[in-house]
């Protein structure tokens, strides 16, 4: 039983399509040391250093990728030369991601408000400089949201095996866990006028429509292409009708094994047991699924 229980942990995309991934999960739960970081090479070539015992540090480790289905999407959107925004940066590999595929004349911004979670941002973002073929990466520890000034960040209980549920607590919130003080600001304070975003990863534990509402004039303006976004509430939820009036078309957008699926935001999931449900708002749509149409991933 435990054996039929490992092989079926292997059947993913992430071991068939790059099979040396498989040799290093082998090695990872043979070596299993108590260590609290480690240092991962992701497969677009760019290495990273992650917290060893959390749930993005240990997808990256036995998987080789954290959240594939997005990291694919965002790959097939973005352009070199684009600027691309990261919101919700945590240690950086979606922040990679887009500096590889932006290349040299591109540049990303890349939004951490965690004090703990950015210091290691900054490390990696060190280690990527040197590289060649790297969009320019610049940090912000702004938290986006409708509003500049100071507000609270909220660590929950599960903050410890996942530092991904950090979360900017919200008028008269109750939740239990750590509290930090952090800065506010609206998103549309860093993109100057007249620039223009290609795609923007938005993930932000539930403050999405805040970090919206502080970029109406972008979107107004429709100078953002394609954002990225994890929503768990039912379509239409508060994120999606405020990016329809803006003209957006929102697509559904998750992993089968052979590629990256899209559908209507409405319809049955599209969502494999191992990602997160996360949908497209695009001004171009016909653009998009001639993107994510073939199959295979570009990421492994």
């Amino acid at each position: 039983m435990r054996f039929a229980e490992m092989a079926r942990g292997t059947i993913k995309p992430h071991y068939f399509f790059r099979p040396t991934q498989l040799a290093r999960r082998i090695a990872w739960r043979l070596r299993r040391e108590s260590v609290d970081r480690v240092t991962v090479r992701l497969p677009w070539g760019m290495s990273i250093r992650c917290f060893a015992g959390d749930a993005i540090g240990l997808s990256l480790q036995q998987l080789g990728v954290f959240d594939l289905g997005v990291a694919e999407v965002l790959w097939r959107l973005a352009d070199p030369g684009e600027l691309a925004l990261d919101v919700g940066a945590n240690i950086g590999q979606m922040t990679a991601l887009l500096a590889r595929r932006t290349g040299a004349a591109g540049r990303v911004l890349a939004f951490e408000p965690n004090d703990e979670v950015r210091a290691e941002l900054a490390h990696n973002v060190e280690l990527w400089r040197s590289a060649a073929g790297v969009a320019a990466i610049d940090i912000s520890a702004a938290a986006l949201s409708d509003h500049d000034g100071e507000g609270e960040l909220l660590l929950p209980p599960s903050y410890e095996w996942n530092r991904g549920v950090a979360e900017v607590a919200g008028p008269g919130s109750t939740g239990r866990g750590e509290r930090r003080r952090i800065h506010l600001a609206r998103l549309d304070t860093f993109v100057l006028d007249g620039a223009r975003v290609g795609v923007m990863k938005l993930d932000v534990e539930g403050h999405e429509p805040a970090v919206l509402r502080g970029g109406q004039s972008l979107l107004a303006e429709h100078r953002v292409r394609d954002v990225v976004y994890e929503d768990h509430e039912r379509y239409p939820s508060a994120v999606s009708r405020m990016l329809e009036h803006h003209g957006y078309r929102i697509l559904a957008v998750g992993a089968g094994f052979w590629g990256p699926r899209v559908g209507p935001p409405g319809g049955s999931s599209l969502v494999a047991s191992w990602e997160s449900p996360s949908f497209l708002a695009t001004l171009d749509p016909d653009r998009a699924r001639a993107r994510l149409r073939p199959r295979g991933w570009r990421v492994l």
